[in-house]
């Protein structure tokens, strides 16, 4: 299945770049995982969303899942989940 990827990079060096893409995946984490893997900013990935595609992201759907750095899970107060998936509501 083909998922839609929104990321924002860490701070380039006041504020983030946002990039997104498409991703061919049997899941939204897995889709994560592999955007994650390829992404080439030079001041790393900060976090990132995966939706069902394009349209689900600007009809304001929630996303399928996301991925957030260990600087990301700490500024959320969630240090514990730095560099992991988490999983939101797929119904949405």
């Amino acid at each position: 299945m083909e998922y839609f990827i929104e990321a924002n990079s860490f701070a380039a060096p006041f504020f983030s770049d946002t990039s997104s893409g498409f991703v061919e995946a049997d899941s939204p984490e897995q889709a994560l995982l592999r955007f994650k893997d390829d992404y080439k900013h030079p001041c790393g990935l900060y976090a990132a969303v995966c939706y069902q595609d394009a349209n689900a992201k600007h009809k304001g759907h929630e996303p399928l899942a996301k991925w957030v750095s260990n600087a990301a899970g700490v500024c959320e107060g969630k240090p514990e989940e730095g560099r992991v998936i988490v999983l939101l509501d797929e119904n949405n």
